[in-house]
């Protein structure tokens, strides 16, 4: 009798370390393949102050380590759920392994205590109310977009993070927190993490995601990431294009990445990296490459929608610092990018044959303010549609905000403030606000205050090619200053329109309002007032280039209103290394034509004195 209880009491023992254990089995309905599959789920739960790591992973038994909570699962779940308690948790060795066609959920234990409105945006994004499919991009000026990427809440307002932080340290990682790669086509993998702390990680690509061409929908709410890094792409997010996933079509999204109420900090990308040669943190042997990171915390090259909404990005620098995007697509809304030195902070590389379509960048109510140096946007390349959409860019110093460079994209700025920008690295480098190059843009209901740069103390436009443009209506001018040339605007070798637009107490030496070298500009319904030139007042601040062929058009009263006589100095075409390179060429040259003639003297003198007088016998 006693063997019969103790045995059942045992039974009784082993079901419920099964139940507790959450490794439940359930029917998933459909799959790919049309036939019914059973789901093998596990909820596991992790506390670093516990002394548990075997026979652990229940809500009475956490285990100390993530590692050991994923261990404690069944091998072979299809979707895991680790539940952390906040703490700091250290990585030494590999997370979860090769992850396809798999659901992680990493959820901060104290989540519950996050307000109503972050925890509905948390829902709403959750994997489990995501269905996957093929998305087609909406374009630019659909209704719905427009509506959803305007907001009235502040930009400078920081994401909601939770106060106890669960802290996942990178330092002595060997590979990608999770890793991501497809084994046939269609492989989809979901991730969603809140509240969770990513910090120091140093891998050659994704420090915390690295996706390897899977299909992937990833959500990310109210967690940080901090010094994360990667001597090639993607310091934190690597989406990077691969063969297993194919298809689409143009303008088809196979995946998602979703970043909300998160922090990105001091990211900082170099041309030098340091790569550790061995695991162990005490020995200092070490290899040394010259590498640039391209995307110091976001990379992509896939097909992947990235949505950024209530985002802040602080003090990050170096090359492409926060992120770089190849022919993807990016909506990033209402987030605060503050006291970057990146060149640039993102880059929009729009160069089309990627087979994705039509990139797509929207930009809206975000504030890019007090970097201190570098480029903060940079739109490259065609066949893009590029929207700034009530942004501010604000008290920046040798920093040009906005930079256009061969683009034959559609590119906007609608009601957005450019102001108090200053912008003095050099005369090649200038505009206080926007530098376009053989590049277009439309520019509406804007406003440009009190910039400064040395040319084109607001906008400098360079373009070699007549169906090349900057179009700008509506917009105020008002206070902006050129060292040189330019105060608002500088035009060389371009074509320039002006519609309703105010120029107001702007200053140069020369062409206070605009200034014109071979270009074509056209007026109409214009405002000028209180612009000086101190070298030749004009009555509207707009000057040309003596000897050069300026179009002034539009409005009759301002066709003969340019100053010709200030010609400035044109930057030195020559690097200092080139001007250094010419004057040892000189002095060599020099040297050999002095010893050349000294040779040819000697020669001379020694034949002289060699002949003898021929006296007549």
């Amino acid at each position: 009798m006693i063997i019969k209880l103790f045995f059942i009491l045992f039974i009784i023992y082993f079901t419920s370390s099964l139940v507790n254990c959450n490794d439940i089995i359930s029917d998933s309905g459909s799959s790919n393949n049309g036939s019914n599959n059973q789901i093998i789920t596990c909820n596991t739960y992790v506390d670093s102050s516990s002394n548990s790591s075997v026979g652990c992973g229940t809500l009475n038994f956490p285990c100390s380590t993530i590692f050991s909570a994923i261990q404690s699962c069944n091998p072979s779940y299809q979707e895991i759920t680790l539940t952390i308690v906040p703490g700091t948790y250290y990585i030494n060795t590999t997370t979860f392994g090769i992850l396809t066609n798999k659901t992680i959920n990493i959820i901060n234990n104290d989540s519950t205590s996050s307000s109503s409105s972050s925890s509905s945006s948390s829902s709403s994004s959750s994997p489990s109310s995501k269905s996957h499919s093929k998305k087609e991009v909406i374009s630019s000026d659909d209704s719905t977009t427009s509506t959803s990427t305007t907001s009235s809440s502040s930009s400078s307002s920081p994401p909601f993070i939770l106060s106890n932080k669960v802290i996942i340290d990178l330092t002595d990682a060997i590979d990608s927190f999770i890793n991501i790669k497809p084994s046939k086509s269609n492989d989809l993998t979901t991730i969603y993490i809140l509240g969770i702390t990513f910090k120091n990680g140093n891998q050659s690509s994704g420090s915390v995601i690295l996706n390897q061409g899977s299909w992937v929908d990833i959500t990310i709410d109210q967690s940080s990431f901090i010094n994360n890094g990667a001597s090639q792409v993607g310091g934190s997010f690597a989406m990077i294009n691969g063969i297993g996933n194919s298809g689409g079509g143009s303008g088809a999204i196979n995946s998602t990445l979703t970043i909300i109420n998160s922090s990105f900090i001091n990211t900082t990308t170099t041309t030098t990296t340091t790569i550790l040669n061995n695991n162990n943190q005490n020995q200092s042997n070490e290899i040394k490459k010259e590498l640039t990171t391209i995307g110091g915390i976001i990379f992509s090259n896939s097909t992947t929608l990235i949505t950024i909404n209530d985002c802040r990005f602080f003090n990050n620098s170096g090359n492409n610092g926060i992120g770089y995007i190849w022919s993807g697509y990016l909506v990033m809304n209402n987030s605060l990018i503050e006291g970057s030195n990146c060149s640039p902070a993102f880059f929009f590389n729009s160069i089309s044959g990627m087979g994705t379509g039509s990139p797509l960048f929207l930009i809206s109510n975000t504030t890019f303010t007090n970097a201190i140096g570098g480029v903060g946007f940079v739109v490259f390349g065609s066949d893009s549609t590029t929207t700034f959409q009530q942004c501010t860019f604000s008290d920046n110093v040798n920093t040009i905000p906005l930079s256009l460079s061969n683009s034959f994209s559609n590119v906007l700025v609608n009601q957005c403030l450019f102001s108090n920008n200053n912008n003095s690295k050099s005369l090649t480098e200038s505009a206080g606000a926007i530098n376009i190059i053989d590049s277009s843009i439309i520019i509406e209901s804007s406003t440009f205050i009190n910039n400064r740069a040395a040319i084109g103390g607001a906008i400098q436009m360079n373009g070699s090619l007549p169906e090349q443009y900057v179009k700008i209506y509506n917009s105020v001018f008002n206070g902006n200053n050129a060292t040189d040339i330019g105060g608002s605007i500088f035009s060389q070798e371009g074509q320039l329109y002006l519609y309703s637009c105010q120029f107001l107490n702007n200053e140069a030496v020369a062409g206070s309002s605009v200034y014109c070298l071979n270009s074509n500009i056209n007026f109409s319904n214009m405002t000028f007032n209180n612009n000086t030139d101190s070298s030749i007042p004009t009555p509207n601040g707009i000057g040309c280039g003596s000897g050069k062929v300026c179009s002034i058009q539009g409005d009759q009263q301002f066709q003969n209103s340019c100053s010709y006589d200030y010609q400035p100095d044109k930057p030195s075409l020559l690097s200092p290394g080139e001007v250094a390179a010419i004057v040892i060429c000189v002095i060599i040259g020099a040297a050999i034509i002095a010893t050349v003639l000294i040779l040819i003297i000697r020669k001379i003198s020694r034949g002289r004195n060699g002949y003898s007088k021929i006296v007549n016998g």
